[in-house]
């Protein structure tokens, strides 16, 4: 108990810690962190950024191509969600991007190297029916 009857304890100041939490335990060493919980390479949201504008850019042929980078071991394209992708289409809205992986029985949350080879040729198959839907934006 604190001093006021309180279960918690005071927060302690952050000034000159890294990511203190309110109960007042010391910061962990990124090195001693656990795999996963911060990004090793910083530049990899700008190597992200640019898988995306490479799909905006080029369209569906760009989506096909970084869904095959993906498969043989792109990380930057694989870390990337399929919806994330579908929506950096042109003319594609949010709602777009949920139908389209409704129809191709993809989970919104899949990551682009998680795809089987079946969910992949499902979702090429719905872009290629949709694509004159999506050669415009909308205005």
């Amino acid at each position: 108990m604190t001093r006021f009857e309180t279960r918690r304890p005071p927060v302690r100041d952050p000034v000159g810690t890294r990511d203190a939490d309110p109960v007042g335990t010391p910061a962990v060493d990124p090195a001693q962190e656990p795999t996963g919980t911060r990004d090793a390479d910083p530049e990899v949201g700008h190597r992200r950024a640019l898988v995306l504008s490479e799909v905006a850019a080029e369209g569906p042929t760009g989506l096909y191509r970084v869904l095959r980078r993906a498969v043989s071991g792109d990380a930057d394209a694989a870390g990337l969600r399929v919806s994330a992708l579908i929506r950096a289409l042109p003319g594609v809205t949010f709602m777009d991007s949920h139908d389209l992986l409704l129809q191709a029985h993809i989970p919104d949350a899949a990551l682009a190297g998680s795809l089987d080879p079946g969910q992949r040729v499902a979702l090429c198959s719905v872009i290629d029916r949709t694509e004159h839907l999506y050669d415009h934006p909308r205005t």
